[in-house]
């Protein structure tokens, strides 16, 4: 049980960018709810936090209703609420469109579009409970700012994930719910 610690869920946790979030927020006391497919990836970094900061769900960002499950145990394991939902899980691959597969594309626009909108769909009545103060961070990338080429799925799902940020970060202002 985390007790009174503020508590983050991170998404895409079992590695990079989502390791190293982990990593800084346990570090300053936070309980950490680490969220992936990759559930020895999430063993590795659980390893790396202080014993009891976190716990691990194994998640599949495009299953709507596996958000629901996730961070309803998070929230219970700490304490009844969770200040940040971080949204970052997701894949990156390129090339050239006509080159690209439907599996491939789907991947791209499910993981790295879908998981982010279903995340937040799923995130705010835990995080209205904290609110005001409470935070929905969603990772982009440069490519949320210019499509490249050989990236042009890639590009706009980031493009997709800063739009839902900003449109979100108006619509949730007035619930003390900040969006960036």
């Amino acid at each position: 049980m985390a007790g009174e610690r503020k508590a983050i869920f991170i998404t895409g946790g079992a590695s990079g960018i989502g390791r190293a979030v982990a990593e800084h927020f346990a570090a300053r006391g936070w309980f950490v709810g680490l969220g992936d497919i990759d559930e020895a990836g999430m063993a590795e970094t659980a390893a790396l936090l202080p014993p009891g900061a976190s716990a691990t769900y194994a998640l599949d960002v495009r299953n709507r209703r596996a958000w629901d499950v996730a961070l309803g145990r998070f929230a219970e394991a700490a304490g009844g609420g969770i200040e940040v939902v971080h949204n970052n899980a997701g894949v990156g691959f390129g090339g050239p469109l006509t080159l690209a597969t439907t599996a491939e594309i789907d991947q791209l626009i499910d993981v790295n579009f879908r998981g982010a909108t279903y995340g937040a769909q799923a995130a705010w009545r835990h995080l209205q409970r904290r609110a005001p103060g409470s935070c929905l961070l969603n990772t982009a990338s440069a490519a949320a700012l210019y499509g490249s080429a050989g990236l042009a799925v890639y590009s706009a799902t980031k493009f997709a994930v800063r739009a839902l940020t900003e449109a979100l970060a108006g619509e949730w202002e007035s619930d003390g719910i900040r969006v960036c």
